[in-house]
């Protein structure tokens, strides 16, 4: 099921012996655009603990109670090593919670698709925007949901809004679609449901994203509605109407 991060923030977490915790954020590679870790706070009332669940652990979203279950006590999540507040987080400090969880690393390794009966739409593996500003001494290869939310959209002729949220799919946590709003750019209002595929190229120093599509081509694309659930018939209407109008 296609899942939107902005919602899932908040979510409480549920370990396996009770509930503890608060999702804060959502963090992916920079290489494939899969969440690898939910950030969670387990801190109390003067004390704020930032922890990390490898996604390898993450059930599925419990929406009627927005419970967020995980394959871990509470006692595992909170003796976990411990994560500076202020920093980003390090391959080293990935290695080190690699090690206390007992899972592989997973940056060796290409995207592995999840084992199911069913066809994951759409197709895997999906080709994420290319890096474009090289960040000197920057030791992680991991960005959060928050850092990116708010990035401004640039169409080949010109800008025309920023991401609002991301729609992940909870089978592989892939990241699969961008929320776009077009609210403080243009003069017509609407959000836009866009592909990673169609986003060529994000620079995190600039924060900003550019697409392979006209402003007119988002005037006129299905809207969003944040209310519905993301089915497969809406999908494959948006990659019908995009599929054409972009610029190679």
């Amino acid at each position: 099921m296609k899942r939107s991060l902005k919602t899932l923030n908040g979510y409480t977490i549920k370990a396996q012996d009770g509930d503890k915790g608060k999702v804060k954020d959502f963090l992916f590679d920079e290489e494939l655009w899969i969440v690898r870790y939910v950030e969670a706070d387990f801190g109390g009332l003067f004390k704020n603990k930032r922890v990390l669940i490898p996604r390898f652990f993450l059930e599925k979203p419990e929406w009627d109670k927005e419970h967020f279950p995980v394959k871990l006590t509470q006692e595992n999540i909170e003796a976990c090593p411990d994560l500076d507040e202020r920093m980003p987080v390090s391959r080293e400090y990935e290695k080190q919670l690699s090690n206390f969880y007992k899972i592989d690393y997973y940056w060796p390794y290409g995207y592995t698709a999840p084992p199911t009966t069913t066809a994951i739409y759409p197709p895997r593996p999906l080709t994420p925007p290319t890096k474009i500003v090289s960040e000197q001494d920057l030791d992680t290869s991991l960005r959060s949901f928050k850092e990116v939310k708010g990035y401004h959209i640039r169409a080949i002729d010109g800008k025309l809004g920023h991401i609002d949220d991301i729609i992940v799919d909870d089978q592989d946590w892939q990241v699969v679609y961008v929320i776009v709003d077009t609210s403080n750019w243009l003069p017509w209002s609407k959000k836009v449901m866009l592909g990673i595929n169609w986003l060529e190229e994000i620079s995190y120093v600039d924060r900003e994203v550019s697409l392979r599509l006209h402003t007119e081509t988002i005037k006129k694309a299905p809207e969003y509605d944040a209310n519905r659930p993301v089915e497969l018939d809406y999908e494959k209407a948006i990659y019908d109407f995009f599929g054409s109008s972009l610029v190679k």
